[in-house]
């Protein structure tokens, strides 16, 4: 956690990093705020059920910014360069919504041109805004933030961020409940297949520009 808000407080592109505590029970709010971050805690407590629309819901609400840079807390070798590099085509004006995706090696072309439910993009305000608070659900947000940029035929970018994984629910939770876990998300994401709409998914791939 640290060293992501690290990461996030070294971006040039970065005013402040705000944290939303989705119920963990660990250190992370305390790592955070002694990293420089705000912290907000969504309402249940350690241990409550976790949802991550709602804790970028959060992330949101206490922010004023234009823009939102969109990162996962569990990230390891994340840097600042790699913030700046999915960054700058938002800054330019190439991108209406900018994202970075793991670093799967020889899997690489082929993730970068499946339909996007990474963690680590830019995106306008009110993009964000546009996703009805029905559809902020769970892993869904992504999903519909994509509709959002992509129904709007708007440019978008993509990049593998070298050298970045994260932290696996195993790595977690322990063995038996990070596969469950696991599985659930499988599930989800799966369900989500029905809800992106294919002349979406087109219409991503055609404003999609890969960058190095």
């Amino acid at each position: 956690m640290a060293s992501v808000v690290a990461a996030c407080r070294g971006c040039a592109a970065v005013r402040e990093v705000i944290v939303v505590d989705d119920g963990s029970s660990d250190d992370t709010a305390e790592q955070a705020l002694a990293a420089g971050a705000k912290v907000a805690r969504r309402p249940g407590g350690p241990g409550a059920p976790g949802s991550k629309a709602l804790a970028m819901e959060a992330g949101v609400e206490l922010s004023d910014a234009d823009a939102i840079l969109f990162v996962d807390a569990d990230l390891l070798g994340l840097t600042a360069a790699h913030l700046d590099d999915i960054c700058r085509p938002f800054l330019e004006g190439r991108a209406a919504m900018s994202l970075g995706v793991f670093d799967y090696g020889l899997w690489n072309p082929l993730v970068l041109r499946f339909p996007p439910t990474s963690g680590e993009r830019i995106v306008p305000r009110w993009v964000f805004e546009s996703v009805p608070p029905a559809k902020r659900d769970g892993y869904l947000i992504e999903i519909m933030l994509n509709e959002v940029v992509t129904e709007g035929r708007m440019p978008c970018t993509a990049r593998v961020m070298r050298g970045v994984t994260h932290r696996t629910k195993r790595d977690k939770f322990g063995w038996r409940e990070g596969y469950r876990r696991t599985w659930a998300m499988f599930k989800q994401l799966w369900a989500l297949w029905g809800v992106c709409r294919k002349r979406t998914y087109w219409f991503y791939l055609k404003d999609l520009t890969i960058e190095r």
